[in-house]
């Protein structure tokens, strides 16, 4: 299937360069152009340059490869002189798993660089990259966003051929610029019983026929494109029809159930590479799964009701949606809300049920518009008062006449979708993406984080060495992150193990299950601090000349500390 993008891209009537496309092999990626859309190649080459101006901060590699080859990149940022990257809390960051929607991508570059062109210089930044470790993942879907961004075509997701419709074929037309313009928009066609007319206020706005209305004229709306198969339809298929986030494993659904679910779960690799990447990495967190559009957060649940979720998880849940609200002021909503309806097989519903940690999908770019009397909403009239002033018209492409091979006279237009409605311009691009930088932040700086905090040695004789550790998780969240990840038993409890040299263990365990700590958010010492902490007590007797007594505290949400005690006591 290596040839599956060539092919597919050999099936596209017109496939002019996007203008949001600035396509460049020799972008600065000390200075990137936040005004564009990214090719996967621009993304790649941005991430081979930090990767090479930052080593002691950045480790890139390939989680897999799509059916066309194309490798799957993740960044991987911290600072490897204050530990192994697994030995820290990590969060994961990903983007553009639908093809069109190429804002999560610049969203998941700006943040990488954001924080790699701080480290030494921001405190905050510098402390987060030498306690954590943050994977990046731009390009989810490398083929299909090209495809998005490169050609005229819109698409879901991958760009595997698949047979919606149940026809036998896999070529269908997937929509045409047929007049040239280097957009597919719509085609309005007369029709007597049509439920479309034009509106009286702005003859470029369709609204739909009334009860009532038996005079004047009257419309069929289709998209730009012609019916090649003579089946009467037209664009029925379009580009690659399954959605990968309807293809994970948690609550999948047949494609009766569920549209774009893919014939099982997992069947794509770059589904299967995140679930891999995510259950090896087992000091990931959570999950920003990003998305366009609207402007608002989607928050669990995904695929079930909110009555299957404890209470203590649903706090948790509405306090880190709140935190969204608060510093983007966009809104957060259920992703599931009807108790008919479910989205099956989402990322976000595996993260929580099957790996324990809080996930969510942001829904960026909500500017389709502008509210300019304040009213809460975006009227046709002010969406296209904004593409008139701020657009200079570009965003909607004015009904003209065309001859159509098949359906006569009619004429085509309306909104340039990809970047009015589904992302935002190139000009206004920096400004969106800029946006989500401190909720990014704050969600892996929230993560447990399990150290030693005191210490103390006392000697009983000789050769008799009493040692009182304290381990602390100084971090805002517990490291069991959730109560689904205890019920469930995927949390696994923190663990003290001692490694001893010229000497032997009196009392105390060589290996200690200490069990979850609270963090600040759960627990308020006697002290007023804001730790939760664990006590050990070890007796040792030495027997050699240099006794060593190392202790490994081993938290998988919270990281792995090692401490080197002096048992002279001194």
């Amino acid at each position: 299937m290596r040839s599956t993008l060539a092919r597919v891209l050999a099936l596209l009537v017109i496939a002019t360069a996007s203008p949001a496309a600035g396509l460049t092999q020799s972008e600065d990626p000390q200075n990137p152009d936040w005004g564009k859309f990214h090719t996967t190649a621009d993304a790649h080459a941005l991430l081979r340059g930090w990767a090479d101006a930052y080593p002691q901060l950045t480790n890139l590699y390939s989680i897999g490869e799509t059916l066309d080859g194309t490798p799957l990149l993740v960044l991987e940022i911290t600072n490897e002189d204050t530990g192994d990257p697994a030995s820290k809390p990590g969060y994961y960051y990903d983007g553009n798993i639908h093809a069109s929607e190429l804002t999560g991508a610049e969203v998941a570059l700006h943040f990488a660089w954001h924080v790699l062109s701080r480290y030494g210089h921001d405190r905050r930044i510098t402390e987060l990259l030498d306690t954590r470790t943050l994977y990046v993942r731009p390009k989810f879907n490398p083929d299909g966003a090209d495809i998005a961004l490169t050609t005229v075509q819109s698409l879901r997701s991958t760009p595997r051929p698949y047979d919606q419709d149940h026809d036998g074929l896999l070529d269908e037309d997937p929509g045409n610029d047929l007049n040239g313009d280097g957009a597919i928009t719509q085609m309005r066609v007369p029709n007597p019983s049509g439920l479309w007319k034009i509106s009286p206020d702005d003859r470029r706005v369709m609204v739909r026929r009334g009860d009532g209305d038996i005079e004047g004229e009257f419309y069929s709306l289709y998209g730009e494109g012609v019916d090649d198969d003579g089946d009467g339809y037209f664009n029925e298929d379009g580009l690659g029809g399954i959605d990968m986030n309807r293809n994970f494993p948690r609550n999948w659904g047949l494609e009766s159930e569920q549209s774009g679910a893919g014939p099982y779960p997992l069947s794509e690799p770059e589904t299967r590479a995140t679930i891999e990447f995510i259950n090896g990495h087992r000091n990931i967190t959570g999950v920003f799964h990003g998305h366009t559009s609207g402007g608002f957060l989607y928050r669990l649940p995904s695929t079930t009701s909110w009555d299957d979720f404890n209470m203590a998880d649903q706090n948790l849940i509405m306090e880190l949606s709140r935190k969204y609200e608060e510093t983007t002021r966009q809104p957060a909503r259920a992703s599931y809300t009807n108790p008919r309806v479910h989205r099956h097989g989402t990322l976000i519903s595996w993260s929580y049920w099957d790996f324990g940690v809080v996930g969510f999908v942001p829904e960026f770019w909500g500017g389709f518009g502008r509210d300019y009397d304040g009213d809460g909403r975006v009227s046709d009239a002010e969406r296209f008062r904004w593409n008139d002033e701020e657009l200079n018209g570009e965003g909607f492409a004015n009904w003209a006449p065309f001859d159509h091979p098949q359906l006569g006279r009619v004429e085509i237009g309306g909104w340039r979708g990809k970047f009015t409605r589904s992302n935002p311009p190139p000009h206004l691009l920096r400004g969106e993406i800029e946006l989500y930088v401190p909720w990014m932040l704050w969600l892996a700086e929230i993560s447990p984080r399990v150290v030693v905090s005191e210490e103390s040695v006392t000697r009983l004789s000789d050769n008799l060495v009493k040692v009182r550790v304290t381990v602390a998780n100084v971090g805002y969240l517990p490291t069991n992150i959730t109560q689904r990840a205890l019920d469930v038993e995927v949390a696994v409890p923190v663990r003290a193990i001692v490694e001893l040299t010229d000497g032997e263990l009196v009392a105390g365990a060589a290996r200690t299950t200490i069990g979850h700590l609270n963090g600040s958010r759960d627990s308020q010492g006697q002290s007023g601090t804001s730790e939760s902490r664990g006590a050990l007590e070890y007796v040792v007797r030495t027997t050699g000349a240099n006794p060593r007594f190392v202790l490994t505290i081993e938290s998988e949400k919270g990281g792995t500390t090692r401490r080197e005690v002096d048992l002279s006591g001194r």
